[in-house]
């Protein structure tokens, strides 16, 4: 990796918020692994104009698995950007919170630590690009 870690710096602030979005990673794989039950028509005390006063939960539960598996996509997308090879560990590393020492002992990660690093410092660069895109 030719980039040089200026190269792709995000604020502390950008950089914290991007993580707090990863690590939902794991519950919407699990909310899309859920079957979507179907659902009668709930009336609401207040009409809408819209919908005449009726809510559409089978609707609004399809609509939530189509933006989870939207963001899994993203995120999937963003780490085999920042390295093909590696982009399963970028993911438990900043999805699930697992340290490069963690990943190196136990998953026989062969990386060296400040390598995986910059992968995944790319890797959050490239994930605030493409959220900006949204």
């Amino acid at each position: 990796m030719s980039k040089r870690k200026l190269d792709f710096e995000i604020s502390s602030k950008r950089y914290k918020e991007l993580c707090g979005f990863c690590e939902q990673y794991d519950e919407w794989v699990k909310k899309v692994g859920e079957p979507l039950y179907i659902h009668g028509i709930n009336y609401d005390s207040d009409p809408k104009p819209s919908n005449h006063g009726m809510s559409d939960v089978t609707a609004n539960e399809a609509l939530k698995k189509f933006k989870y598996k939207k963001n899994i996509a993203l995120v999937e997308k963003c780490a085999k950007m920042a390295d093909n090879e590696w982009w399963e560990y970028i993911i438990r590393s900043a999805c699930y919170e697992e340290s490069w020492e963690y990943l190196n002992g136990t998953k026989n990660l062969y990386l060296s630590r400040s390598s995986f690093y910059e992968r995944r410092r790319y890797f959050f660069f490239l994930l605030d690009i493409e959220k900006n895109k949204e």
